[in-house]
């Protein structure tokens, strides 16, 4: 009998055909294994994702944000546990910081999900943002696509609450869910600054602290007439869950039942799109271009020599754009 770290090694020897009827099937194994190629930005992934696209845009992809601290993980689960009880399959995406030194995620799956890591029907990974400005990175894109194709009825994407992130989540999800803390007085400047404009549901965890009742009140005075529902939770009490469920449901409905969740799909598609078209053009650009060169230019720059606009126009017009 081999043992299971044979059986995953053996996913890299099968063909893209094979990998991608493996996925289409809900093997988690061929799907952690084409994940890896994504982070590493292999072009075997992308060619997977070439036979897997045309089955995927049926999954409800829904993206949480918020500061660090305010209990997203612990949503997530009790989310995922009651999504589960309804039979549905879920997957589960977190962005994490990334380490210096590896260039992985920090905070890892193992940290996270304890109780679904062996549930068959959740799949979880942890992705690096990699330095990436905003953290959601072109592969968050090509992840989602990935879960998408393998059945999940449910796509949780968890930011790490920190800059243009909580902004960009709200291109790669059809409904987001902003979560704040009673303490959370930062977090409501941060809400009135635009974050609540990419809000389709706030959220007050841990109504079990001081301050919760009035933390909902402000929120309320400041959403005013903007159609955003406010919805209080407990994730550590499992208090709140099924409501927010099922607020997350009623988004949905309103989206089909408006056209909006075409218009949902349709930027999310012109949004990876600019990702794909700007990663490709870095890729032809660093290929083509000297290093020497590069260095050259930042030598000037930071001699106050040629200014970066000057010198990044003089690497393009080198290829030719």
């Amino acid at each position: 009998m081999s043992r299971p770290e044979n059986k995953q090694t053996s996913r890299g020897a099968l063909s893209g055909d094979e990998l991608a009827a493996l996925i289409l099937r809900g093997d988690a194994r061929a799907a952690g294994q084409v994940l890896t190629w994504i982070e590493d930005g292999e072009q075997r992934a992308k060619e997977i994702l070439k036979l897997l696209y045309p089955r995927t845009g049926r999954a409800h992809v829904v993206g949480l944000t918020g500061a660090m601290g305010s209990g997203k993980s612990s949503l997530i689960e009790r989310i995922t546990a009651e999504l589960r009880n309804a039979k549905k399959e879920i997957g589960v995406l977190t962005v994490d910081p990334s380490s210096p030194f590896s260039g992985g995620a920090l905070l890892g799956d193992r940290v996270r999900m304890r109780s679904h890591f062996l549930d068959q029907g959740v799949f979880i990974r942890s992705l690096a943002t990699r330095g990436h400005q905003g953290g959601l990175s072109n592969y968050i894109y090509q992840a989602v696509h990935l879960l998408d194709a393998m059945g999940k009825d449910y796509i949780l994407i968890e930011t790490i609450g920190t800059g243009q992130d909580q902004i960009e989540i709200a291109g790669a999800a059809h409904t987001v869910v902003v979560v704040v803390t009673p303490e959370g007085g930062d977090e409501i400047q941060a809400l009135k600054a635009g974050l609540f404009e990419i809000g389709d549901l706030l959220v007050v965890n841990k109504m079990d602290r001081s301050g919760a009742e009035e933390m909902v009140m402000k929120l309320r005075d400041m959403l005013g007439a903007s159609g955003v529902r406010i919805f209080q939770t407990s994730a550590n009490q499992n208090v709140g869950i099924k409501d927010l469920i099922a607020g997350i449901e009623a988004h949905r409905a309103q989206l089909l039942a408006s056209g909006d969740h075409k218009k949902r799909m349709q930027n999310l598609c012109r949004q990876q799109l600019m990702a794909l078209i700007k990663d490709n053009l870095l890729t032809r650009v660093l290929k083509k271009v000297d290093g020497e060169l590069i260095e050259q230019l930042a030598e000037e720059m930071r001699e106050r020599q040629i200014d970066p606009y000057t010198a990044a126009e003089s690497v393009v017009n080198k290829l030719g754009v």
